[in-house]
């Protein structure tokens, strides 16, 4: 299945002193010179870094997989008894990187090993100074989760299959808008929200690809693919970092704690070191959280179904009449509308509480706030995050019936011979 969650772009930066920076250089430059694999770009002034000089160092006839990023600068900060005001960076498309040409499939934490060395062995070749790919610290990673669409099981007419991910990006771009985002790209295929440190990127993959990369050969393969991509910005990175280091810190500390020889343990031991962050926040259950938040902040919980389905549910289950009217209304007033942003919008003080109630409600009887026009001829669309989810139960518990199956077999065949 083309379904996947991980991960399709990070960068990870390290900090350098001037003597370092300009040694680099340096490197670039004979490496430069005598491969011509690499070329160095001036970078215009940036108004958000007064203070910097940036160079970025790409790979204009191959597909690498990583980019780099130098920034001079006299501004910084001790670090290891050592001034560091400059900079490098590598922006990582960890699939290309790792010799796998593919638009449609998310990395995930299994590729790390195979991550690190191809890092490490590319950097190698160009300067001592970019080794060791967990001296780095993680500045921005883009996790995403690729939903095909054909995996859906749902009554459609089998005309109306070809339609389905235009249909449902319409859908989707009648979703929320969270506080402190703005919606941006008004474009047919894409619903895309900047925040300050977040970006929500939800998009047809085939539009995009056919736009950008029409002779790219998984076009006909991204058809049914629908990506939702959360993507993090520095700030995010460094508070979600933070947050996870005390976490984890205090786990280790009680687990210390719980030993009978404390005096022999070594406080360090505590301590999450730079592999480990990586490690952590590059791994399936970040990414599957962190994707999980947002999705279901922004797209809602809950099946799409038409007004008639979603009012017949809501009556089936609602006892009380009040209810019955105001679930109803919010249905109707995100189709009215054009969406839940767009009502929220409308609304303010007592009213807006009552609507964000609503959607709290609709959400507990797995219904989302919007609805499949009645033209469609569709009653009902499953939400994909919940049937990605569903999917990947499924194929574990095959998985462990095959594992049982195959060891039964196996114990049968040696019964057998002894």
């Amino acid at each position: 299945m083309f379904t996947s969650c991980g991960y399709h772009t990070f960068t990870v930066s390290q900090n350098l002193t001037q003597e370092e920076v300009e040694s680099l250089v340096k490197n670039f430059k004979r490496y430069r010179d005598k491969t011509g694999k690499i070329c160095i770009i001036k970078c215009p002034h940036y108004s958000k870094d007064p203070n910097g000089r940036h160079y970025e160092i790409v790979y204009p006839e191959q597909s690498k997989g990583i980019s780099w990023r130098i920034r001079f600068s006299n501004i910084g900060f001790w670090e290891e008894g050592k001034y560091k005001p400059c900079s490098i960076k590598a922006t990582i498309n960890p699939k290309i990187l790792i010799g796998e040409k593919s638009y449609i499939q998310a990395a995930n934490e299994s590729y790390t090993s195979d991550i690190v060395f191809r890092f490490d062995h590319e950097a190698e070749k160009i300067s001592p100074i970019l080794r060791g790919f967990y001296k780095y610290s993680l500045n921005r990673i883009d996790y995403c989760i690729n939903f095909d669409v054909s995996e859906l099981k749902f009554h459609c007419l089998p005309e109306l299959k070809g339609e389905l991910p235009n249909r449902i990006m319409q859908l989707i771009k009648y979703a929320d808008v969270p506080d402190n985002f703005i919606e941006e790209y008004e474009e047919e295929n894409q619903f895309y929200l900047k925040g300050k440190s977040v970006v929500i990127n939800c998009y047809w993959k085939y539009a995009e690809l056919k736009k950008e990369f029409p002779d790219c050969k998984d076009l006909k393969d991204s058809y049914d693919i629908i990506r939702f991509e959360v993507q993090y910005k520095y700030p995010k990175v460094y508070t979600m970092s933070k947050y996870l280091k005390k976490e984890i810190e205090e786990q280790k500390s009680g687990l210390m704690n719980n030993l009978k020889e404390v005096s022999l343990i070594n406080s360090n031991a505590i301590q999450v070191n730079r592999s480990e962050m990586m490690n952590l926040i590059l791994s399936d259950k970040r990414c599957d959280e962190e994707i999980t938040k947002y999705f279901n902040k922004v797209i809602k919980t809950g099946d799409y179904y038409t007004l008639a389905a979603a009012r017949k549910i809501i009556m089936e289950k609602t006892s009380k009449w009040e209810k019955i009217v105001r679930l109803i209304q919010t249905l109707d007033q995100v189709r009215h509308y054009g969406g839940i942003s767009k009502v929220k919008k409308t609304l303010q003080g007592r009213n807006l509480e009552y609507f964000r109630r609503s959607l709290r409600e609709l959400a507990e009887l797995g219904i989302n706030p919007v609805t499949i026009p009645d033209e469609w001829e569709i009653e009902n669309i499953p939400n994909l995050l919940a049937n990605y989810k569903k999917l990947c139960q499924e194929e574990y518990v095959k998985e462990i019936v095959d594992g049982i199956l195959q060891d039964d077999k196996t114990f049968k065949i040696w019964k057998k011979v002894i």
